[in-house]
């Protein structure tokens, strides 16, 4: 079969590898469509998290947000049966072909038959903003900022419109991503590139001044950190911006994968009482919610999917989806 293998930062090309072989209750999975993940592009482009691609070729295949069409079981799997639509998260899967193991068959997540292949692509990144925004529970008329518009963030502004009633303030340095933020019903964005997105934070909520603290804080009650530190930033963490920004007693849910380490002055969390969640991965009954949402037309993912390549075109797919201010999801179709 072909897959697009990794070999080397920005070294990407489509060969000629074995077709996996199905152990006693596993199942063959023709990929229909596979979308380029953050975590993707940080290997891609700086040899980051090379666990993140399974051995395969000559070097690695990335990929695990996928949908696929079930097309062979060795066995029985559960109620798995040959022609099922199915749509999970397992990497190496930038390829015409992934195995699924015999543990997850019974698991796996149908896709509903009016739900596409390549919205369905999209369920596992919306899995993760169902999950940061689980976290957060946010409260009706609170006030919430969205920092980093990719897919996840973007999604997480999905599902607050979907599911809640708040003001959604939404923070990136891509003029495209922010107008995409408005088109999903932000209602105010902060360009990071062109303002101090602390201080206009300030300007539109407010800001006050508590005991011990010589800084101002904000008024923000969840702020959501999808945009992490990149590899050649000098400045503030996005995450110590996210501190600054909510109130005392506020909410700060950290879902993005830095490329370096960073220090946080945790003084900071302590003296505003600030609930700090990790947000990584989510949960099955998450990632059916993710499915249900998009087939019961409470959130539409089509606008989300800037791009489509076959796979003889995986090297371009990866340059375009390194592009923020022209990509927001790409997508490889095998």
């Amino acid at each position: 079969m072909k897959a697009a293998v990794y070999r080397g930062i920005r070294d990407i090309d489509v060969e000629e590898v074995a077709k996996p072989k199905l152990d006693p209750g596993e199942a063959l999975i023709r990929v229909k469509a596979c979308g380029i993940c953050g975590s993707d592009l940080h290997m891609y482009k700086h040899g980051l998290f090379l666990d993140l691609g399974v051995p395969m070729g000559s070097g690695r295949v990335m990929g695990h947000e996928w949908s696929g069409e079930v097309v062979e079981i060795n066995g029985k799997a559960s109620d798995l049966k040959a022609g099922d639509r199915v749509s999970f998260a397992i990497y190496g899967a930038s390829a015409e072909y992934i195995k699924l193991p015999a543990s997850l068959a019974p698991i796996v997540p149908h896709v509903p038959d009016s739900v596409s292949y390549e919205d369905a692509a999209t369920a596992e990144p919306l899995a993760n903003s169902v999950h940061s925004v689980d976290l957060a529970n946010p409260i009706s008329e609170q006030t919430v900022v969205v920092m980093g518009l990719g897919i996840v963030g973007l999604g997480v502004i999905q599902v607050l419109k979907a599911l809640h009633s708040v003001r959604i303030i939404a923070i990136d340095i891509s003029d495209n991503r922010l107008a995409m933020a408005m088109q999903l019903g932000a209602d105010d964005t902060i360009n990071a590139r062109k303002e101090d997105p602390v201080q206009k934070v300030f300007e539109l909520a407010g800001s006050a001044r508590i005991q011990f603290m010589d800084e101002p804080i904000g008024n923000i009650d969840v702020a959501f950190d999808w945009a992490g530190v990149s590899i050649d930033n000098m400045g503030q963490s996005t995450l110590e911006q996210c501190l600054q920004m909510v109130k005392q007693n506020g909410t700060v849910v950290l879902g993005a994968v830095s490329e370096k380490s960073f220090q946080i002055d945790f003084n900071h969390v302590m003296r505003k009482g600030i609930r700090l969640f990790g947000s990584w991965g989510w949960t099955l009954p998450e990632y059916s919610k993710a499915l249900e949402l998009i087939e019961l037309g409470k959130i539409d993912r089509k606008h989300l999917i800037t791009h489509q390549f076959p796979l003889e075109r995986a090297k371009e797919a990866y340059e375009t989806a390194a592009n923020a201010e022209e990509a927001i999801k790409v997508l490889i179709k095998p």
